[in-house]
């Protein structure tokens, strides 16, 4: 990936935002999109805690891929 050096009054519009924006010159010609790295970190965050996960893990039940399929009349 390539790199680029923003000068301040750019970062401080950049500084902050949680969603991508499209990037543009001076004349609306598009340039392409931020993507700032609070837009891709919040979501990978687990909303589970681990104590969650493990009761989740350990539950028994559900079906087979296959009934599944069968049930979905898809098989």
């Amino acid at each position: 990936m390539n790199r680029i050096t923003v000068v301040d009054s750019l970062k401080q519009q950049l500084d902050g935002l949680a969603e991508p924006v499209e990037v543009v010159d001076e004349k609306g010609r598009r340039l392409g999109h931020f993507v700032p790295s609070l837009a891709t970190t919040a979501s990978d965050a687990c909303p589970y805690t681990a104590e969650e996960l493990q009761r989740m893990q350990s539950e028994e039940g559900g079906r087979a891929l296959p009934e599944i399929w069968k049930s979905l009349d898809a098989g």
